[in-house]
């Protein structure tokens, strides 16, 4: 039976991987900024988002209001008329 050859581990470094290993840092820094733009972003829009929501909230409590006053004085002279 024969052995398995013993694993060789040479001590010499290749340009292509240097290279590579540049780029594959040089691309991960890219992609974590433009994360960051993205998530600066999307805070933003969030928070503009909620503003609306406030605001349409708001409108409509008022609309609503004004709808109940509504009712309240058709109520009251329906009862009235009675």
């Amino acid at each position: 039976m024969r052995q398995p050859d013993n694993w060789q581990m040479k001590k010499e470094l290749n340009l292509a991987h240097i290279l590579t290993t540049i780029a594959l840092v040089v691309s991960g820094i890219l992609y974590l900024n433009d994360l960051d733009k993205r998530i600066t972003s999307n805070k933003q829009e969030l928070a503009h988002l909620k503003q609306i929501r406030k605001e349409d909230q708001k409108r409509i409590e008022k609309r609503l209001d004004s709808i109940d006053a509504k009712l309240d004085a058709l109520l009251s002279a329906k009862r009235n008329g009675l």
